[in-house]
């Protein structure tokens, strides 16, 4: 895999996402099939890995938001910025968490 970006995800976001009101640095490696955002934690003061989670790429994010909440998943929107689209994360009742694009 090949570091392609570094970058800053300020304190509101990473609240609105994981509910810590704490910025964080990520750097994204990339191969053909393959994408990963690494977390570089700069919470020191939790046990837990809150930022863990899986990113899925699907054909339609709203009947999926339907299912989930069906199901009693927690969803987040998160608007983005200048853009009439939003980040969208998905907890299931184990405490797993699901980034949706």
């Amino acid at each position: 895999m090949e570091k392609t970006r570094d970058f800053d995800v300020d304190a509101e976001k990473i609240k609105q996402f994981f509910g810590v009101n704490s910025e964080q640095h990520l750097i994204r490696y990339e191969s053909k099939d393959v994408a990963a955002e690494v977390f570089i934690n700069k919470v020191k003061n939790h046990a837990d890995n809150i930022f863990s989670h899986v990113c899925l790429i699907v054909e339609n994010r709203d009947e999926l938001v339907n299912k989930a909440e069906a199901l009693g998943f927690k969803t987040i929107k998160v608007p983005r910025k200048d853009s009439d689209s939003y980040y969208l994360f998905l907890n299931d009742g184990f405490g797993n968490i699901y980034e949706i694009k």
